[in-house]
């Protein structure tokens, strides 16, 4: 989905080392997860990543919370930081797998928690929740990650869950209520410059790749866009149409049929791009579609598919002179009266925020589009993996980990 690049700043704060107390009868507790003695080779993560018995968490200590996982998501980000390639395969690194202390994958889950540090004061046992792994280590500390029958996050880390959504569908929806939260949030200011003084005007919206897990979110988002009624042009393939205008899309483009900057050259400009495709033939084609002042916002940045491959020293820092470039732009104080566009990329941080999860999922009812509910058994994680890898599963793939076949 593109989500890796959202990612890319890290966080100044750390966690100290915490001492966990061994288990009373002195054994090491183990439980049935995916995961890796080493990193794959690139395209080879559904063949090569192990199945079976590892060291379950130790107790929790602090605030701490241990979580029974009874649904995880399998994302594209994920199968990047199996191979360590995260990001380009630049600063997004998981913690180093070893036959002694293997990296279990998955960040995105929901469930219930099974024990709480001492310090503890939001959370008991027994409670629902839902929550994203902070696996890369953004927040000082690399977690390990939700394809495993335990978890172990921070107590702050959490967010509640109503019982009336099932694990399923929260731990379907808590990256693209992540991600897309963040890119919305940076476009409220031109949406509202788009409805004018009175806000009876209509905003127009233009969503590269509506189809995804994040952005089958966003189409919901927009659609309970507060104020005045935003028109959403769909870019996604054609056999999910039905399924974008459904949620929200006013218009849809097929980009199989040809490149959405020539289908949209002659329709009229839009106050916000929001990509997640990424790639700079995207940008210079979005630019091209938007009004002066207008906003195009990416979660993936210039290099498109990004996470598939190692990148490159040259490429990576092209990359990185392409954004800072975008952004020295946008600020120049003479850029939108010009007629320039602002350019703006998500970097949202880990955790998964309680208010973003209470707005966009308890009361706005958004909901992702589920491809595929898998039980946590070998051969099905191994489809799934494949399913993912291809970048077009057609919609979320989630570990229903209460299923063991």
């Amino acid at each position: 989905h593109g989500s890796s690049c959202v990612l890319w700043r890290f966080s100044t704060r750390c966690s100290m080392p915490q001492t966990h107390p061994t288990p009373a009868d002195g054994g090491t507790r183990t439980m049935k997860a995916a995961h890796l003695t080493k990193w794959c080779a690139m395209g080879t993560v559904a063949d090569t990543i192990a199945f079976g018995d590892v060291p379950a968490p130790p107790a929790p200590v602090k605030g701490e919370v241990l979580v029974d996982v009874k649904a995880t998501a399998v994302n594209i980000d994920d199968v990047a930081t199996c191979q360590d390639t995260a990001g380009g395969g630049w600063f997004m690194h998981g913690r180093k797998p070893t036959a002694a202390d293997p990296f279990i994958g998955g960040t995105e889950y929901a469930g219930v928690v099974a024990a709480c540090g001492e310090k503890c004061s939001k959370l008991k046992p027994g409670d629902r929740v839902v929550g994203i792994q902070d696996v890369w280590g953004v927040q000082g500390v690399q977690r390990s990650g939700t394809w495993a029958e335990q978890a172990l996050a921070l107590e702050g880390d959490l967010v509640p869950l109503p019982a009336d959504i099932s694990f399923v569908d929260a731990a379907a929806v808590a990256m693209g209520t992540f991600v897309s939260s963040d890119l919305y949030k940076r476009a409220t200011k031109a949406l509202a410059a788009a409805a004018g003084g009175n806000g009876q005007a209509q905003p127009r919206c233009l969503v590269v790749g509506a189809s995804g897990g994040l952005g089958t979110v966003l189409l919901q988002i927009l659609r309970n866009h507060k104020g005045s009624r935003v028109h959403i042009t769909a870019v996604c393939r054609g056999a999910n149409a039905e399924m974008v205008r459904r949620l929200g899309a006013d218009e849809v483009v097929d980009y199989t049929k040809a490149p959405f900057g020539e289908q949209l050259a002659g329709a009229d400009k839009f106050d916000v791009v929001f990509d997640y495709i990424g790639g700079t033939a995207c940008e210079r084609s979005a630019r091209s579609l938007l009004r002066p002042g207008g906003a195009f916002i990416t979660a993936v940045g210039p290099v498109q598919n990004v996470g598939d491959r190692q990148l490159g020293c040259c490429e990576w820092f092209g990359s990185a002179l392409h954004l800072l470039g975008a952004a020295m732009r946008t600020s120049c104080c003479c850029c939108l009266p010009c007629g320039k566009v602002r350019y703006d990329m998500g970097y949202g941080m880990p955790p998964l925020k309680e208010e973003d999860f209470q707005s966009v999922v308890v009361d706005g009812k958004a909901r992702a589009e589920i491809a595929l509910e898998a039980p946590f058994a070998e051969h099905q994680m191994r489809d799934a993996l494949r399913r993912v890898a291809t970048r077009h599963p057609g919609g979320k793939v989630v570990i229903n980990m209460e299923r063991t076949e």
